[in-house]
């Protein structure tokens, strides 16, 4: 029988990708086994009273796009069937994870996840500091707040927030000193309540590393922190490493597209992260499908792959 175009498709993205894999260890200097070059341990390993870095880096799935409009009960199902361990929640999406849940809608929502073998990780939401209008600035501060309180109720980890741009009439260093201070602000609501506030690596100008690094300065709170977003700009000399130095000690989460991408070099990355020691997890921010649960089986046992040989 004559495959469609989509498992076609499929097919050349696991291909491609399998190949990349070796070729990306290959090319970043990046020997079959761990970043620094040691012979690869197992998940149960442990190194100076310390599990393998492997074992500490999770897969998990951003709702946008590919479960945009799953419910949670779905959203559970199929991440259990698939292996990925976590969620990232995209408000405003089917699911309905909002602000607006009653006490007891909060309760059962985290029971469901509680009760299966997905964890809750973080909401994505797009709250966003940048307008040179302060009462619109004022309205995201608070809703950051409003959804800081969710996630709390929900046992999540962090919430994701987003710079956006930097408006053309508006000096850039002002800007992002707004974005810090506005942060900040954030960032002590946050630890009232233990949650951490993960700003996406994100907009016109504002996804330069430097200027995320300028705004975590301004900030200065432990608990604002960053999500990585796999953006093409991080890429300088066919190398992430320059730009992900400047934040490795901050990153809360990391945001992932297709891995078949030869342009990004995600075993380089996944090597850098272990080399950080980052504990979180790697969410997949992907196209939705006409058959995702296939998809997504792919797209796991590619990362195990990827990361392995990172």
């Amino acid at each position: 029988m004559q495959e469609n175009q989509e498992q076609m498709s499929r097919r050349r993205f696991v291909s491609q990708a399998l190949k990349g894999a070796a070729v990306g260890a290959a090319a970043w200097n990046l020997p079959i086994g761990s970043a620094d070059g040691a012979a690869p341990a197992s998940a149960n390993d442990e190194r100076g009273g310390r599990k393998s870095e492997r074992a500490r880096m999770k897969l998990g799935l951003v709702t946008y796009n590919l479960a945009k409009d799953w419910d949670v009960d779905t959203i559970i199902k199929r991440c259990e069937e698939t292996g990925f361990e976590g969620v990232e929640l995209r408000t405003t999406h089917a699911h309905k994870v909002e602000a607006s849940l009653s006490g007891e809608e909060r309760r059962a929502v985290r029971a469901k996840f509680e009760a299966s073998k997905v964890t809750l990780v973080s909401l994505g939401t797009a709250f966003e500091y940048h307008s040179p209008d302060e009462a619109m600035v004022r309205k995201n501060v608070d809703g950051t707040k409003e959804y800081l309180q969710l996630a709390r109720d929900l046992g999540c980890r962090g919430i994701k927030v987003r710079p956006n741009g930097l408006p053309k009439e508006v000096p850039v260093e002002k800007t992002l000193r707004q974005i810090g201070e506005s942060l900040r602000e954030c960032g002590e609501a946050a630890e009232r309540l233990g949650v951490e506030i993960w700003l996406e690596v994100h907009g016109q100008g504002t996804s330069h590393v430097p200027n995320i690094r300028k705004i975590l300065d301004v900030a200065s709170h432990r608990f604002v922190k960053v999500c990585w977003n796999s953006n093409p700009t991080d890429v300088v000399d066919r190398s992430v490493k320059q730009s992900f130095e400047p934040v490795k000690e901050k990153i809360g989460s990391v945001h992932m597209r297709d891995l078949d991408d030869r342009d990004y070099p995600y075993v380089e990355l996944f090597g850098l992260l272990k080399k950080s020691e980052f504990e979180g997890y790697c969410f997949a921010e992907i196209p939705e499908s006409t058959d995702p649960v296939r998809l997504m089986r792919y797209y796991r046992a590619l990362w195990e792959l990827m990361v392995s040989v990172a």
